[in-house]
């Protein structure tokens, strides 16, 4: 008996241990994404429903595989909003400590309130387009990093290979005006990520 009451007490330390190390890694991970991040999920209607609109708009572009993906990386509670992330990035992967690995999503680009060009001649579905594919496009690059992939210009190339693939998907579909600024917004939205490239270039380690 006595031997299974030590045995009981160093399960428990143990347990405790661990899920002491795992609150500070969840704290930690926080802390990289600014703070006052929250899990994406139902408890939160809008947020919800603006994700589930961008699923809905990857599947009518053909990017079922993306949707699917996402959809999973939220079911299994790993996909957070982030409404302070800063450094201009609009999501991140966060493997902390070992034990918490998230994708955090940063709010005023999930829930898009305003145009991102507000002074160019733009029309404003134009506009909006490129934001969901600009988001699309950075949450497939920290998708990439959630699989394993650690090199940052592999990544990038993953991410501008998606933009490819993604207007010879559906440009063929569209015609006059709607062809003309479905291209603009990919050309954007790729252009954003080789400016982002060269930003990350310029502080890796060489």
């Amino acid at each position: 008996m006595k031997v299974l009451a030590k045995l009981a007490l160093v399960v428990a330390i143990l347990v405790s241990t661990y899920y002491a190390i795992l609150r500070v890694a969840e704290h930690k991970a926080d802390a990289l994404a600014g703070g006052g991040a929250f899990q994406l999920d139902r408890s939160h209607p809008e947020d919800d429903e603006a994700f589930t609109a961008l699923l809905g708009q990857l599947r009518r572009w053909g990017q079922a595989d993306l949707a699917d993906s996402l959809r999973s990386l939220q079911e299994e509670g790993r996909l957070f909003v982030a409404p302070r992330l800063a450094g201009g990035r609009s999501a991140i992967y966060v493997d902390s400590l070992g034990l918490v690995r998230r994708v955090y999503v940063r709010l005023d680009e999930l829930v898009a309130r305003k145009l991102p060009f507000p002074d160019l001649d733009a029309p404003d579905d134009a506009q909006r387009t490129f934001t969901r594919i600009r988001l699309a496009g950075t949450l497939f690059h920290e998708l990439q990093h959630y699989g394993g992939l650690e090199d940052e210009a592999a990544t990038y190339d993953r991410e501008t290979a998606w933009y490819g693939r993604l207007r010879d998907t559906v440009l063929p579909g569209l015609e006059g005006e709607r062809a003309r600024w479905f291209e603009w917004a990919v050309d954007s939205a790729l252009e954003s990520a080789e400016a982002a490239r060269e930003k990350a270039e310029g502080v890796l380690p060489r």
